[in-house]
């Protein structure tokens, strides 16, 4: 027997400490509820964890992105809403002054009713929106960069590639211009030449007694409401001169293209010859030209060309479409050549999950007046009425079939965030799995250490008393 090493006592200290490091990550666990505690007690699982926690992290932003994007959805559906119950209204003007009963006056309040609907649809795109973003006006829709300023791609569909594409256009839109042989002059309408003035249905009364001057203003203030300027000038109506001053007279249609007709009908011949005019004279206006250069990342060679006055449509197969316009007003007279990128920019990218590249963009074009093309309608004639009921009947059916898209949209976000909600049950168990303490078993490993460690400083007593023994040999 030794007393200068109690190995006894060396070995229960020894499982004692060993127990004591045991019993206190058991504790951290127990008062953490975390099974890893530390890269030293699971590196690889940590490891696992650590991308599960990321993982699970994107997952819940997803999900409150898809949400942001329900949201999106249903304030842009709310602007349309709006929308389409001015249209009806709109529609319901229009059939009203279609109704040749309407006198003049009547048809100054129905027109004055559809300039504060048109006004009103601006007012609804520009200020429906979220987060300060505006959601109606044009700014959600797709971006395209062209080579000619006068020559810009105005609508572009999601099935349009990116990519460039490269049309010619050979000539420009023009107006109907009709020449009148009517100059200022010192003369008075006489009773011969009282009668009307029917300009594509639309009649001007001239009377008695009229100055030259009167009879000007007349024609200025009453075809205007058709669309029609009337004006003095000495170029061919390109710009305007002082009446006083004696230059001829021309009538020119605010709008472009062969749709826009000055048709002439006058009472009685000493009228027309007061006026220089005509009786069943009739003038036209052109639409532009243009032609689709075919490349390998542009233009297909099934791709198909539609033009009305200064607008330009391009379709092909798959739901590719593509609107062009051009402003006459700064367009080269002879025509140009543009280049059209087509970028990915521009629409509204909703970011619904938690990986690079997994998105979803919204896309709504303009749905302005002018987006419309309900920002010009005449309610004088019956045939302009007419032509009124198709223009709106073509914006209705444009913001039902936006509508129907919103629609789909909001669907994908909500299937999205179900499967988001989904992912992020079955990740958060795994990770749980991993990273959770099992507290039951866990209770079970501390009381069964607990014990042990108990009984380790139970045998350190007892193998420090064990030397005690060898006195009895020294007595």
């Amino acid at each position: 027997m030794r007393i200068n090493h109690n190995s006894l006592a060396l070995n229960a200290s020894d499982h004692f400490a060993k127990l004591n490091a045991n019993i206190s990550k058991s504790m951290e666990r127990l008062s953490s509820g975390t099974k890893i505690t530390s890269p030293a007690d699971d590196s690889a699982g940590l490891a696992i964890a650590t991308r599960m926690d990321a993982q699970i992290r994107g997952l819940k932003r997803a999900s409150l992105n898809s949400n942001d994007g329900i949201s999106v959805i249903q304030s842009a559906e709310g602007g349309l809403n709006e929308i389409h119950s001015i249209l009806a209204r709109m529609r319901e003007l229009a059939v009203k002054a279609a109704n040749d009963v309407e006198y003049e006056e009547d048809r100054d309040t129905i027109q004055e009713e559809i300039d504060s609907l048109v006004e009103e649809i601006d007012q609804i795109t520009d200020v429906t929106a979220f987060n300060g973003q505006k959601l109606l006006n044009g700014d959600m829709a797709r971006r395209s960069l062209s080579s000619e300023y006068s020559i810009q791609a105005t609508y572009i569909s999601e099935e349009v590639s990116v990519g460039v594409y490269e049309l010619e256009v050979t000539a420009i839109a023009t107006q109907a211009i009709y020449s009148t042989g009517f100059s200022y002059s010192g003369a008075t309408i006489t009773a011969d030449e009282v009668g009307t003035v029917n300009i594509n249905g639309f009649s001007v009364s001239i009377t008695e007694g009229m100055t030259a001057t009167e009879v000007y203003s007349e024609l200025q203030s009453h075809l205007y409401k058709i669309g029609i300027d009337v004006m003095a000038s000495t170029d061919g109506g390109v710009t305007e001169a002082d009446f006083a001053t004696g230059a001829p007279v021309y009538f020119k249609t605010q709008q472009y293209g062969s749709n826009e007709k000055i048709e002439i009908k006058v009472s009685n011949d000493d009228l027309a010859a007061f006026l220089g005019i005509t009786d069943g004279d009739s003038v036209s206006g052109t639409d532009c030209e243009a032609t689709l250069n075919v490349t390998d990342d542009g233009f297909s060679a099934t791709a198909t060309l539609l033009t009305d006055g200064n607008e330009i449509s391009i379709v092909d197969r798959s739901g590719f479409k593509m609107t062009v316009e051009i402003d006459p007003d700064i367009a080269p007279a002879g025509g140009a050549t543009a280049t059209i990128e087509v970028l990915s920019a521009g629409t509204m990218v909703i970011q619904t999950g938690s990986n690079q590249g997994e998105q979803l963009s919204i896309d709504i074009p303009a749905l302005d007046a002018e987006g419309l093309k309900v920002d010009n309608l005449i309610m004088y004639t019956h045939a302009h009425a007419s032509k009124a009921i198709e223009l709106i009947d073509e914006a209705v059916k444009k913001v039902s079939s936006i509508r129907s898209k919103l629609g789909a949209y909001e669907n994908r976000f909500e299937d999205i965030f179900d499967n988001l909600e989904i992912q992020n049950e079955s990740l958060t168990g795994a990770y749980s799995r991993i990273m959770d303490t099992d507290m039951a078993e866990e209770m079970t490993n501390y009381t069964q250490l607990d014990v042990l460690s108990q009984a380790a400083i139970s045998m350190m007593q007892r193998s420090n008393e064990r030397p005690e023994s060898i006195l009895q040999l020294l007595q």
